[in-house]
C-alpha cells in the first residue's frame, strides 16, 4: 500500500455499524499522542459516510482530551437534522472509554448565489520557496527529526512555508506564517474527501504561530501548546491536488490562551475556507510535564 492509499484509508474509517466507525493512528510528531488534525479529519470523514448529496459547509470541535497512538478510536455519528437544504451531525470521538473530540458538522446543497470575498495576499507562487524536506539538517540540529519524518517522510503534503517555518524559529517575529501546501502525489477528487483532507491539514502550524512573538522564552524553557477549539467554514470547492496559500495569524493572546485564524485560498484567489482556533499556550516550571499536545 503507498503513502498516499494508507493516508486515505486511515481517514475512510472502517464501518462498524449504521452510524458507528472505527480509525486507527498514523506516525505523529508526538511519541505518545495522536494530532489533533487526524482526529478532526477522521471525525468528519465519519460525518460525510452519514450524509447523502450534500457537502459539508462549516464544523466546529472540541478537543477534549488526546488520544493515544495504539488504540483504535471510535467514532459515532449522531443525526441531528435533515432539513430541505442542510443536514446537522454530531461526531463523537472515543478512545478506551474516555471522549476525544465532540464534533458538530453541517451540510449543504451546492447553489448559485452572490459571490464576494477579501483578495488573496500578493505573494510569489509556490516554487519561489523551499520545500520543507530542505530544512531537514535544521530540524535535527533542534532535536525534532521526529517532527520532520511527520512533516515530510511521513506526509503526503509539500509544505512551503514563506518565511522561516515556525517549527524551528528561535527568536521573536509577529503572530504571523503563511504556507503554500498541496498533495505530493494525486490523490482523488472526491469532493467528501477532499474535505476531510482540507479538515486534517487545518490544524497544521496552527497554535504555533501565536508562540511566535514568545520564541526565545519558548525555547530556553518547558512550554506547552494544545488545540482547545476549532472551527472550520468552507465556502468554495477545493482540491487539494493544486496549490493553496494557508495564511494564518494570531489576532488575540491572553494569560494562557490563544486566538488564531487562518485563511486558505486557491493559487488562482479564491476563498476557499477560512478557520479559527482558540489554543493552550503557557510555559511549564522546571520538571513539571505537558499533559498533552506537543512541546514547542
Amino acid at each position: 500500500m503507498s503513502l498516499v492509499e494508507e493516508f486515505i484509508a486511515h481517514l475512510n474509517l472502517e464501518r462498524r455499524a449504521e452510524n458507528e466507525f472505527v480509525g486507527y493512528s498514523r506516525y505523529s510528531a508526538a511519541k505518545n499522542h495522536v494530532y489533533g488534525g487526524q482526529v478532526l479529519g477522521q471525525a468528519l470523514s465519519a460525518a460525510n459516510q452519514s450524509v447523502e448529496g450534500r457537502l459539508c459547509h462549516s464544523l466546529s470541535a472540541q478537543f477534549l482530551r488526546a488520544g493515544n497512538l495504539e488504540g483504535p478510536i471510535s467514532f459515532k455519528v449522531a443525526n441531528l437534522r435533515d432539513g430541505r437544504n442542510f443536514s446537522v451531525r454530531r461526531v463523537s470521538a472515543v478512545q478506551a472509554g474516555r471522549e476525544l473530540l465532540t464534533l458538530d458538522a453541517s451540510f449543504h446543497n451546492e447553489a448559485q448565489g452572490f459571490d464576494q470575498q477579501p483578495a488573496m495576499p500578493p505573494v510569489a507562487g509556490p516554487e519561489s520557496y523551499r520545500a520543507m524536506e530542505s530544512y531537514r539538517e535544521n530540524f535535527n540540529v533542534l532535536g525534532l527529526s521526529r517532527l520532520y519524518d511527520f512533516l515530510v517522510t511521513q506526509s503526503v503534503f509539500d509544505f512551503r512555508c514563506l518565511e522561516l517555518p515556525s517549527y524551528l524559529e528561535e527568536e521573536k517575529r509577529p503572530p504571523m506564517q503563511r504556507m503554500w501546501v498541496k498533495a505530493k502525489h494525486a490523490i482523488p477528487e472526491d469532493p467528501a474527501l477532499q474535505r476531510a483532507m482540507l479538515a486534517f491539514i487545518s490544524d497544521h502550524n496552527f497554535i504555533r504561530t501565536a508562540s511566535l512573538p514568545y520564541r526565545e522564552q519558548i525555547s530556553s524553557q518547558p512550554s506547552q501548546m494544545a488545540s482547545l477549539n476549532h472551527s472550520m467554514w468552507i465556502h468554495r470547492p477545493v482540491n487539494l491536488n493544486n496549490w493553496h496559500l494557508y495564511d494564518i495569524h494570531s489576532a488575540n493572546c491572553f494569560g494562557d490562551r490563544a486566538l488564531v485564524i487562518g485563511h486558505f485560498f486557491a493559487e488562482t484567489g479564491e476563498l476557499v475556507a477560512t478557520m479559527v482556533q482558540e489554543g493552550l499556550l503557557r510555559l511549564l516550571a522546571d520538571g513539571v510535564e505537558a499533559s498533552f499536545s506537543e512541546n514547542a
